[in-house]
């Protein structure tokens, strides 16, 4: 009875401590043992896949089994795992359409699914509803959501602001990579954490509900209308061939968009003649381009 009991004491001192660090209890996962891991994402430039990435490397590290993929609206549904793990990015203040409507076509799980979430944000007091959001709907397909996070990598909204420069977004990236460790860590060590909703200061609470409602039943279905490209543009189908929703076709030499866009900007930063913009928002041809260094996003195969 000794052993039993020293150990219960042990437990509720590890849960006490947690508690107290603004955490909550240590939840039930078999670390002992070679979990099978599935980590999933969304990126228009690297970020969430660096972040997972880096996930997947102190997983592998432990001895886990640990698969990695973009999400796909027609893939089949995911088998059970031990852990289940997404990455998203939050695209004003809240996650992405196409991360939407995954999530909303998942199947329920037959049995509880143990389950984590990082949203990526330029800036971590902005990640608005994005959390909630994934939260709300994964515990409708009956997953235990036992870690959110919300990570600061570098931003790429090339079409409306200026993106950091390489000198300041290698930091950035080091510090994230250092918290997706960390995360990870936490994961193993049955660490159960979860992000604290929180009203963005630069917007208050009118700006924030009104940048969220307005992008996501307005902006969603109409920006894609506004790119254009400068006289620059050379027909090379870069953008065409890497936009990982296959919104982008050619016309007459010439990108033309169309609606199932997610303003990922991944055709923006990597167009090798900073050719593409939007017309409501100024030259950008001065602006910087971001994308994660490591990041090769994959050709379609029809146009490559």
């Amino acid at each position: 009875m000794v052993g039993p009991t020293l150990q219960g004491t042990k437990r509720y001192i590890i849960r006490r401590m947690s508690s107290l660090r603004g955490m909550t209890s240590l939840y039930n996962l078999q670390i002992d043992k070679n979990m099978r891991i599935e980590l999933k994402y969304f990126t228009g430039t690297g970020n969430s896949l660096k972040v997972l990435n880096t996930s997947k490397d102190v997983f592998t590290e432990a001895n886990h089994t640990t698969g990695i993929s973009a999400i796909g609206l027609n893939e089949k549904s995911l088998n059970g795992s031990d852990l289940l793990g997404f990455c998203f990015p939050v695209y004003a203040f809240g996650i992405p359409r196409i991360c939407r409507k995954y999530l909303k076509k998942m199947k329920k799980f037959n049995r509880k699914q143990n389950t984590f979430i990082i949203i990526t944000a330029g800036d971590p007091d902005e990640s608005g509803f994005s959390v909630n959001e994934c939260v709300r709907i994964l515990r409708k397909k009956n997953c235990e959501v036992i870690y959110t996070a919300v990570l600061q990598m570098p931003i790429n909204w090339t079409v409306s602001m200026n993106p950091p420069s390489k000198e300041e977004y290698i930091p950035i990236i080091h510090e994230g990579v250092k918290q997706s460790r960390a995360i990870a860590t936490d994961l193993l060590n049955g660490i159960k954490k979860h992000h604290t909703f929180n009203i963005p200061k630069r917007y208050g609470r009118f700006g924030l509900y009104k940048e969220y409602l307005l992008f996501k039943y307005l902006g969603i279905y109409n920006l894609w209308r506004l790119f254009q490209v400068y006289d620059s543009c050379n027909g090379c189908q870069i953008c065409s061939k890497i936009c990982p929703t296959n919104s982008i076709t050619m016309v007459g030499k010439k990108p033309k968009w169309g609606s199932t866009c997610e303003q990922c900007m991944r055709c923006v930063n990597f167009c090798p003649n900073k050719s593409i913009y939007q017309s409501y928002n100024g030259d950008t041809t001065a602006r910087n381009r971001y994308y994660e260094p490591d990041f090769k996003p994959s050709l379609r195969k029809d146009l490559a």
